[in-house]
């Protein structure tokens, strides 16, 4: 009778293990993994602004790193190595565990742009109208790509449509959205547009090239040529980047509304407004919504299917920092000087941070750590002591 009972037991205990795991092909336990890095502007090619983990319990100021320049720019991270930049032309690099110096290069004009790791190397573009590769390990530069005017928006990075080599993705203010190797800065492809593009590109399911410019455009791009697919005309310059999840785009404008479309479609599915405020940040996208912040000084949540308002939290100041999307909550700098997380689902706080320097700068997360920069040049490293 007993062997009977013990063999049920062993049943059960097997079949809860089943339950809670999951098995690769090879039949290995894959378990849910922390982040470890934040390469490119917002995340990830398709600048969704998902972290991909759950929010972290309340954090403490882990390692400060100040600098003489306003970091407008969120830092990025690979192989343990923080990369921002700054208005003063400062580009700095440290250790992500200690926020220890490792390098620093000083440039003749500034960085509001969001620098990228790939590999070995580190690239970013600067308002001095160059692009430049540098090393990731110690700051030399590899090679350089002079354009036509000023860069201040990030540069993305991706595989090309054969997958055979890298290729960069960037956007000018001489109104050009350009693809590069990786290797050298050979140019690819160009496409002109008739006014200067601020915002990173994203690049959506391996085909599409997806940005907003200042002729009141959102265009799509095909990836391996160039050639545009789509257009969406909007009514106001379209100055920050755009947020993708899937085929789905939002973007804010300067006519103070924030719109959906399918790029599948090629057609505006909603606008969003609320008052006579722009949107100025990136949004962040999941499945069920749009995150973002306004100069009325709001988070909003919009409905992804809808364009209707889920829900608003009202910081104290004006909102350009970008949020980023945990799995249960979302996190944004305010220029009252504080970083808030809010619940996903409600918007109510779950916890906040008042570091007491004004931030337009984008969160990123890594390992553990929410790294966000301020107006007055502080990096801050937010985590569990």
């Amino acid at each position: 009778m007993w062997q009977t009972w013990v063999m049920k037991l062993v049943i059960l205990v097997a079949l809860s293990l089943a339950v809670v795991s999951c098995k690769g092909e090879e039949g290995k336990v894959v378990a849910k993994k922390e982040r470890e890095d934040w390469p490119v502007a917002r995340g990830g090619a398709g600048l969704s602004g998902q972290v991909g983990v759950a929010l972290p319990g309340k954090p403490e100021i882990q390692w400060m790193v100040k600098t003489e320049g306003s970091i407008v720019g969120e830092a990025v991270v690979g192989k343990g190595v923080v990369i921002f930049g700054n208005t003063a032309g400062l580009l700095t690099a440290v250790d992500l565990k200690t926020g220890e110096k490792k390098w620093q290069k000083e440039f003749e004009q500034s960085f509001e742009a969001a620098p990228a790791i790939y590999g070995e190397m580190v690239y970013i573009g600067c308002e001095d109208c160059s692009l430049y590769a540098l090393n990731l390990a110690d700051g030399e530069k590899k090679w350089s790509v002079e354009t036509d005017d000023k860069i201040t928006a990030g540069v993305n990075i991706t595989k090309s449509p054969k997958g055979d080599e890298s290729w960069i993705i960037m956007n000018g203010y001489d109104g050009v959205c350009r693809a590069l190797k990786t290797s050298n800065g050979e140019l690819i492809w160009k496409h002109e547009t008739e006014s200067p593009i601020n915002g990173t590109p994203a690049v959506v399911d391996g085909r599409f090239v997806v940005f907003g410019g200042c002729d009141n455009v959102l265009y799509t791009l095909d990836l391996a040529t160039g050639k545009p697919l789509k257009t969406i005309e909007g009514e106001a310059p379209i100055v920050s980047t755009v947020g993708t999840e899937g085929t789905f785009v939002a973007w804010g404008d300067h006519s103070n509304k924030v719109m959906g479309a399918d790029l599948e479609v090629g057609e505006l599915s909603w606008d969003y407004s609320d008052r006579n405020f722009p949107f100025m940040a990136a949004p962040a996208v999941d499945k069920k919504a749009i995150y973002i912040g306004g100069r009325d000084k709001k988070i909003h949540a919009i409905s992804r299917e809808s364009g209707d308002a889920l829900w608003k939290f009202k910081t104290g100041g004006r909102v350009e920092s970008s949020p980023i999307a945990f799995t249960n909550g979302l996190v944004c700098g305010s220029s009252d000087g504080r970083v808030y997380a809010l619940d996903l689902e409600k918007g109510e706080v779950v916890w906040k941070v008042d570091l007491g320097e004004s931030i337009i700068a984008a969160p990123s997360y890594a390992k553990g750590v929410i790294l966000i920069g301020s107006e007055d040049g502080t990096l801050f490293a937010l985590g569990k002591k």
